[in-house]
């Protein structure tokens, strides 16, 4: 078992409560949330989307200001020596079973970017 393993797990955690507790995120209703944070050159985003039923996911991105925060820190803490760090996350929410999941992208990574374009295809493939 990895030694980080629990470090890493309360990342996720509290990146998780920040995620639920955020007045945006918590003002509409949910069922199931995925926020996708990317990282290009010099620039990184945050988009949220909030899953009512099996209706399409619908943008609720966080105002937490200390929200990229963790995340940069999720990203310097999952880093592996000699490699790049992964360049976008997908955090998933279940609010019914309390679960969250991580998905970290490392090739496909623009595929994550969210734009007026993509921001509907990237919520239907973040959905939880």
């Amino acid at each position: 078992m990895d030694k980080d393993a629990p470090i890493l797990n309360a990342m996720v955690v509290e990146v998780a409560r920040a995620i639920a507790g955020d007045p945006k995120v918590a003002a509409q209703p949910w069922d199931k949330y995925a926020l996708v944070a990317w990282y290009g050159d010099g620039v990184s985003t945050i988009n949220g989307f909030r899953y009512v039923g099996e209706e399409p996911g619908q943008p609720a991105t966080p105002g937490a200001p200390d929200l990229e925060d963790r995340i940069d820190a999720l990203r310097a803490a999952t880093r592996v020596e000699d490699k790049d760090p992964w360049r976008a996350c997908v955090v998933k929410l279940d609010k019914a079973s309390g679960k969250a999941s991580v998905v970290f992208a490392y090739e496909d990574a623009d595929s994550w970017r969210v734009t007026p374009q993509t921001a509907a295809d990237v919520a239907r493939r973040a959905r939880p």
